[in-house]
């Protein structure tokens, strides 16, 4: 499996294509970096104006209700953009002709499909959280020993087979129960190949995290002083460092959204064709002279 060429697209692609970080955004694993520009003061719960549990509660119902109808506007968008990424990574990787319009209603089309599978991925992450709890009810404090290695490897195989399961089910067009097994099938036969990418993605990860908390880390404190010295309201505050923070956010979320998304699109790619550029490296082989 060629993960530098895997990795070298990947980045190439999100750089290359803009528009795939509308997708990204809603898409991505894990690589939705925020900056905070709000104040760092602690709140005093003495400071409150309330006098009641109901003056509290009818202030935060709304909020309450606010977040739960942005959250699920927020899920559907990633039941729609998240095939609709595999689509036009595997449009732009593949030769063929990608059209954010032509992506945006293929996600569409499988919006069903991706939520019937992510239905049965969370089940699957309940029933691995059970098991891991399993050896503590048998074996009380010394079957903490085993909680999270068990934990750990259920989690692995649950991912790597809803990943793959998403990128057959959008590629070949199939049912959810068809995805899936391509997906056990392809784990089973290439598992030593899918924990390097599983290891790939996670130190990658970290190291992007880190990169971005420190350049978060340095940004901060010079901000933080611009905005407190623009108001002192701790709601202003907050408008002006989310008005500062989201430009930022949206860019790198979307772009690193598009990147990570895509890594298990091309080493997809990479398993199911022998002949893709992602799978083994032969281009060296090929290009020595007859006889060598």
């Amino acid at each position: 499996m060629n993960f530098g060429k895997i990795v070298e697209d990947s980045f190439r692609f999100a750089w290359n294509y803009k528009s795939l970080w509308i997708f990204g955004l809603f898409a991505g694993s894990g690589s939705n970096f925020n900056f905070d520009f709000g104040s760092s003061q602690p709140l005093d719960p003495q400071s409150m104006p309330f006098e009641s549990f109901e003056e509290v509660w009818q202030l935060l119902l709304p909020i309450l209700a606010a977040v739960i109808f942005i959250g699920l506007i927020l899920f559907v968008l990633h039941m729609i953009c998240s095939p609709a990424l595999v689509d036009a990574i595997n449009k732009i990787g593949r030769g063929g002709t990608y059209r954010f319009s032509e992506s945006y209603s293929r996600g569409i089309d499988f919006f069903l499909r991706k939520l019937g599978l992510t239905v049965i991925f969370i089940a699957a992450i309940i029933g691995v959280a059970l098991l891991s709890f399993l050896p503590v009810v048998a074996l009380s404090f010394l079957g903490l020993l085993f909680l999270f290695p068990i934990f750990i490897a259920g989690l692995f195989f649950a991912i790597t087979i809803y990943s793959l399961a998403e990128r057959a089910m959008v590629v070949r067009d199939t049912s959810i129960g068809n995805a899936i097994d391509e997906a056990y099938v392809l784990m089973k036969q290439n598992f030593s190949k899918c924990l390097l990418i599983a290891l790939i993605f996670i130190g990658l990860s970290f190291g992007i995290a880190i990169l971005f908390l420190t350049l978060a880390a340095m940004l901060y404190f010079p901000v933080n002083m611009i905005v407190e010295a623009i108001t002192e309201n701790r709601s202003m505050v907050l408008i002006l460092g989310v008005i500062l923070g989201l430009p930022i956010t949206l860019v790198v979320g979307g772009f690193f959204g598009t990147f990570f998304h895509s890594l298990y699109t091309l080493f997809y790619f990479g398993l199911v064709d022998p002949a893709s550029p992602y799978a083994k490296t032969t281009s060296q082989t090929a290009q020595r002279p007859a006889g060598q």
